[in-house]
């Protein structure tokens, strides 16, 4: 206790933070080791289950024929895993038919049977049951063969544990860095927050001492905190006020006018350093603020490429029902709209600059609307306010204009209408008088008051009684005007307190077409034509998700897919297996993808490069192309813009579904006398590797099977030899 008592304050807040940091993250390491081993346990047990299932079904024919050659051959595969020691393949009976050991030495099983209802005696278990049992250094398993319903043999795996105590070692290891590191961490945070309790007891301090020493009284604690070692501040500043008030009554008539010229002259410093400290403040800020844009762009968009990107492969996939394609259509156009919010961000500093760009250009008026009607109609439903779109019949089909700044105007204005209103109805019309465009936005909510209506439109401006505003910046219809104004357009406001607003938006939009076009949905890709196939694509980026959404894209089509995490690895995949095309990200660690750009174009100066980065600055644009680059696209990754790309570059043609022929997935294509033998030799074996690679085989001679393939593949996964066996089987009678 007396040693404690002599410890500073900072130094004992230190110890206690650490003393519980280390006790909650030993006992958290034990927890984690113990439930990491427990899942390895268990999935050991199903890696050498499956590995049992496999080699039961490629011995079932060598079982059935009597034919130990074709089970042995099957078996000598287990040589690449160097784990599995000993097989037994046994009979119906219960007799060795087959065995494996490594290495050849057969004394290494603790084990030698003559039969299975040994080992079944030997651990007390039934026979033909399913069982497994660790050892301190192996692991068994034995399970019955078993074929359409019946048991044909039974098969017997040890396994060494190796990997079960490298796997703990690693695991042990990475816990002893955790707590380290932790610990430094927990020091480290415990050092920064001990200033909040002391640096104002250490201010207090150093104050009294000097009013003891130089008897200033004008001097006063800064007061950073509300809490107690507040109140204390604020009394010994109100004490200091009243014994300074005394000594200027003592002292009034001995000042001189040179100490109040040094008094100002001291102030107006002041004031200058206040001055310039503001305007430093305000500088960094603003480009804090550009830094922040920049990088919220990003963090967004990495996720929305994900997230669009599988709604893409999704809505392509004809098994799904016509409920999930609607909840797709809604993942979709609610990942578009917020894809819209985070450009809009970035446009609002170009608006701040005056640097906002009018960029015009054909699109479908009327769907256009609609695309925005259905998105508000889910958020008007959500908040149970009605929501009526009243469109008129002569509105144009094509018209010319900014999609981006019309878009940000609708999601101003319909936003604030419902978040507005809270009962009754909001109303989205549109009309068209001779050449303009008349966009009326009517809510029946909260309303503005008259003394308010002529600065809505100023930056930071919320109208209605302060406790009753709704979340936001105020900035909304400030941006509103200025985009209107950008667009040569009008906007008016009516108004009344308590029973609704009504926007009114008026553009002149160039009128292109009055006739309605049908949108017609283009075919799916499902493969491509080439001389050379398959062509080699590497995607580098250090994105696992991003990987995944492009390698199920382009796998599926026929391509083969190479991938690296960074540059670096990039680069050697690159100068090792010298793929096709290269997609590659822009902002990696270790070696990034303008770096990694450069260096490939050293030694493959005609090699495709496409940059897809979430960083669609224009500066990152120029960057990347400026670096090597042939071409960028921005993420979310759009398939249609992508598979244009590829054709571009690697002068491919596409192949498309034909969504008439409704039975054209149940068409078998012809195939040579010499190619159904294989098959039916293969599946009458049950040789599923045998078959997988007869399929790539069909694929990489002919690009036009590649339903056919990709259904043969997906049932060898499977294991479905009975449709395989029947595929087979329609060919030999039909052949």
């Amino acid at each position: 206790m007396r040693i404690s008592n002599k410890i500073s304050i900072k130094n004992k807040l230190r110890i206690i933070i650490l003393l519980t940091s280390t006790v909650v993250i030993f006992l958290a390491s034990i927890a984690f080791v113990a439930s990491d081993l427990f899942t390895f346990r268990q999935q050991m047990i199903k890696d050498l289950s499956v590995l049992a299932d496999l080699v039961g079904i490629n011995s079932s024919a060598g079982l059935i024929f009597r034919n130990n050659y074709t089970i042995e051959e099957n078996i000598a595969g287990l040589k690449a895993n160097e784990n599995i020691t000993t097989v037994y393949i046994f009979t119906k009976k219960g007799d060795i038919f087959v065995s494996y050991f490594k290495d050849n030495n057969q004394n290494q099983s603790e084990y030698n049977f003559k039969t299975v209802d040994e080992y079944y005696n030997l651990h007390n278990i039934t026979s033909n049951q399913k069982y497994h049992i660790f050892h301190h250094s192996r692991l068994e398993l034995i399970q019955p063969i078993i074929f359409k319903n019946e048991r044909i043999g039974t098969v017997y795996i040890e396994s060494n544990l190796t990997m079960f105590y490298e796997h703990f070692l690693r695991s042990a290891g990475v816990v002893v860095v955790v707590i380290l590191v932790s610990l430094l961490l927990a020091f480290i945070l415990a050092s920064k927050f001990q200033r909040i309790i002391t640096t104002p007891f250490y201010s207090l301090l150093t104050t009294m001492q000097s009013v003891s020493k130089h008897k200033d009284y004008s001097l006063r604690v800064t007061k950073v905190v509300d809490d107690e070692w507040g109140n204390l501040v604020d009394k010994f500043n109100e004490m200091l006020v009243q014994i300074e008030a005394n000594n200027i009554k003592l002292n009034q008539y001995q000042e001189h006018l040179e100490d109040m010229v040094e008094q100002r002259t001291s102030e107006l410093q002041q004031r200058t350093n206040e001055l310039a400290k503001a305007m430093d403040q305000a500088m960094a800020a603003n480009q804090a603020k550009s830094a922040f844009l920049a990088n919220i762009s990003h963090e967004f968009r990495t996720p929305l490429n994900g997230i669009l990107g599988y709604t893409q492969i999704f809505k392509q996939d004809n098994t799904l029902t016509a409920q999930q394609q609607d909840g797709i259509n809604v993942i979709k156009r609610s990942g578009e709209y917020l894809l819209t919010l985070i450009s809009d961000i970035l446009d609002l500093s170009k608006i701040e600059a005056g640097k906002l760009e009018i960029i015009p250009d054909e699109f479908n008026f009327q769907q256009f609307l609609i695309s925005i009607a259905e998105l508000f109609k889910i958020r008007a439903a959500q908040k149970k306010v009605a929501f009526k779109m009243e469109f008129a019949n002569d509105l144009p089909a094509i018209v010319c204009g900014d999609t981006k700044c019309l878009r940000q105007v609708f999601i101003n204005l319909l936003s604030n209408a419902i978040k507005f209103t809270e009962q009754g109805t909001v109303t989205f019309k549109v009309t068209r008088e001779q050449e303009a465009i008349h966009l009326q936005i009517m809510d029946t909510g909260i309303g503005i008051a008259k003394n308010e209506l002529q600065d809505i439109f100023l930056p930071f401006q919320q109208s209605g009684d302060r406790n009753n505003k709704a979340k936001g910046t105020g900035l909304g219809l400030s941006i509103t005007k200025k985009l209107v104004d950008a667009m040569d357009g009008e906007i008016y406001l009516e108004s009344t307190l308590g029973q609704g607003s009504s926007f009114l938006v008026i553009l002149k939009l160039p009128i292109l077409s009055d006739i309605a076009q049908d949108i017609i949905q283009p075919p799916s890709v499902i493969g491509y034509k080439s001389q050379i196939y398959p062509y080699k694509i590497l995607i580098v980026d250090d994105n696992r998700e991003n990987r995944l959404f492009l390698i199920n894209t382009l796998t599926s089509l026929g391509f083969k897919i190479l991938e690296a995490n960074n540059g670096n690895v990039g680069l050697k995949i690159t100068q090792k297996l010298q793929p096709d095309l290269i997609i590659i990200d822009l902002m990696m660690p270790e070696m990034d993808g303008f770096e990694a750009t450069r260096m490939i174009r050293k030694d493959y100066k005609n090699l495709p490069i496409i940059a897809a980065s979430a960083s669609v600055f224009e500066a990152n644009r120029k960057d990347s192309l400026t670096a090597g680059c042939n071409d960028f696209i921005g993420k979310p990754i759009d398939n249609d813009k992508l598979f244009n790309l590829l054709s571009k570059y690697l002068k491919l043609q596409w192949i498309y579904s034909d969504e008439n022929d409704e039975n054209n997935e149940e068409k078998l294509p012809n195939l040579s006398s010499e190619q159904i033998t294989e098959l039916s030799n293969l599946t009458m074996v049950g040789d599923i590797d045998g078959i997988t690679k007869f399929a790539e085989q069909l694929d990489k001679t002919d690009p036009k099977l590649v339903i056919f393939t990709k259904k043969i593949i997906e049932l060898s996964n499977d294991f479905e030899l009975e449709q395989l066996q029947e595929i087979a089987n329609h060919y030999m009678e039909n052949g």
